[in-house]
């Protein structure tokens, strides 16, 4: 790491909380665009106003002092017209703790509701209280009405128990006191480079409520721009049709074409990442979508809740990265490792260290990355059955799904096949639980009892439908009549005696256990041309 040093030492002060509300409002505090989103919850805001109550410390905030140009801001609920001014602090750590001040004690509701910041004082009971849904009674005291002396005093004067209860008066004033006057100690550093403050920047956030290594990333090269991941992740849903890859994946994926060291998170001083091009993510990007596209055409795996491990994604990215137009049959290969490994559960066991070897494997060759590959898997896998628990974190459970989609089910009630885009729409809008329907809808569950029925009705129309239809959804028309009987456990003998000739079929087709896993014949004389050719 190069040696970066701040050419002058950061300014010690404090804000009082009053002065930090005047900043806000001139326009002068900035929540730079890669700062992480807000991952405050309502009973974080509650704390920090009752520490600041009680005089608690709250921790020092980082300020980085430069110039800024006019802009709309947004803090919490509030927003700011704010002029350009050449002394703006962009927040580089206390961000949380500045949009719960401002946002509870500027709030634009005069009677605050609704969001984690509609802040409420019990003068009673001197505490804070989020009204979200709660209709506060007159001795509450909203927190936006002490942000400064002028609109504390109009709320007393219009307070209807101002006479009566001269006590909560003082106890408001005092509130309005010790919240405005709260100094907050704060470290101004001036004349930064962008790698000086992406160094402080990175250093700073990883304590507290850590950061996802997505955001330690956004932070670090979307400063004045847009969430790359964030936008790479949606490109990638609306083109595949794959469902939406997390930030997070996106990232493992982008260090595991990289060659980063997975184990190392973004936010050590030792890390790599920030020597990273923005046209990484764009590899990235490509690589998956590739990845995706054999994911579904060639392995059968529609969409991202059905994968069996998510750090497929990871190995195959960095797959398709070195060779984005493989060989047929390096494809095929590929599907049987993917295969393999899930119905086998070797790949149930990989964890980050043996992740790290498994990517390792991929490298420039393309058949011989394929073969290090399936060696990791064993030769000879038992298929699951109809029998086995529907477990949805189990992946043999999760592969029979796989399966029972791509019996083509049937609509019941027009007969026509559900398109691959219809299941994937399904998939997005509703958990799998409420896709593939328990034909008795209570107690524990197996495989043969599990259809994928869209519909709130489909239960009760699946007994009545045509043979087309009941044979799309692995049932025949003997198990048709027992459910339709109320015969559960003859029901489910018999689908489980229609479905698993299936599976035995659809799992092997996939896993080609019987057949050679050699690479195609012109790379096996390209390497005997190699052998001979060695002097």
């Amino acid at each position: 790491m190069e040696n970066l040093r701040l050419e002058r030492r950061p300014e010690a002060r404090a804000f009082s909380v009053e002065t930090l509300l005047q900043q806000v409002r001139d326009g002068k505090i900035r929540i730079p665009d890669f700062q992480r989103p807000l991952r405050w919850r309502s009973t974080h805001v509650l704390d920090l106003f009752d520490s600041v109550y009680r005089g608690f410390p709250v921790g020092d905030l980082l300020l980085f002092k430069r110039p800024a140009d006019a802009a709309l801001l947004r803090i919490g609920p509030v927003s700011v017209t704010a002029p350009a001014v050449s002394d703006a602090y962009f927040v580089v750590d206390g961000q949380q703790r500045i949009t719960a001040l401002a946002g509870a004690m500027l709030h634009p509701e005069p009677r605050p509701r609704g969001d984690i910041y509609a802040l409420w004082f019990d003068l009673e009971e001197e505490r804070f209280i989020g009204a979200q849904s709660v209709e506060p009674p007159p001795h509450w005291i909203p927190v936006n009405a002490v942000g400064d002396s002028f609109t504390l005093l109009n709320w007393l004067n219009d307070w209807p128990y101002r006479a009566q209860r001269p006590d909560l008066v003082q106890r408001a004033i005092a509130l309005g006191k010790a919240l405005r006057e709260y100094p907050i100690p704060a470290y101004i550093v001036e004349g930064a480079s962008d790698a000086v403050l992406r160094l402080i920047f990175k250093r700073v956030n990883t304590s507290g409520v850590r950061m996802r290594e997505s955001e330690v990333f956004e932070a670090l090269f979307g400063a004045g721009g847009p969430r790359f991941l964030e936008s790479a992740c949606a490109r990638l849903q609306t083109q595949s049709g794959f469902g939406l890859i997390l930030d997070d994946t996106f990232l493992d994926c982008l260090k595991a074409i990289e060659g980063l060291d997975l184990r190392r998170p973004l936010a050590e001083p030792e890390s790599d990442a920030t020597t990273l091009p923005l046209e990484a993510i764009g590899r990235a990007e490509k690589a998956l979508l590739r990845t995706i596209q054999f994911l579904s055409d060639d392995a059968g795996i529609l969409h991202f809740k059905l994968l069996p491990h998510v750090f497929l994604l990871l190995v195959l990215s960095r797959f398709f990265h070195f060779h984005p137009r493989p060989n047929v049959r390096t494809q095929a290969l590929l599907v049987r490792w993917v295969w393999r490994g899930a119905l086998s559960g070797v790949h149930t066991n990989i964890y980050i260290a043996a992740l790290s070897s498994l990517v390792g494997l991929v490298d420039e060759d393309e058949f011989a990355s394929a073969e290090r590959l399936l060696e990791t898997v064993p030769a000879s896998v038992d298929f699951p059955t109809a029998s086995i628990p529907w477990d949805w974190g189990n992946v043999r459970a999760r592969m029979c799904a796989v399966a029972l989609i791509h019996l083509d089910p049937r609509d019941l009630d027009t007969g026509e096949v559900l398109s691959v885009d219809a299941v994937r729409a399904l998939l997005d809008r509703r958990k799998i639980g409420d896709i593939f329907v328990d034909v008795q809808g209570k107690g524990e569950s197996n495989v043969a009892r599990r259809a994928l029925l869209p519909g709130r009705d489909a239960l009760r129309k699946l007994p009545f439908a045509s043979l087309a239809v009941l044979e799309s959804h692995g049932l025949d028309q003997a198990a048709a009549d027992t459910l339709g009987r109320g015969d559960l456990v003859l029901f489910v003998e018999r689908r489980t005696r229609a479905l698993d000739p299936w599976f035995n079929r659809f799992f092997a087709e996939r896993c080609a256990l019987d057949e050679s896993d050699r690479p195609p014949v012109a790379e096996l004389m390209r390497r005997v041309e190699k052998e001979f050719a060695t002097p």
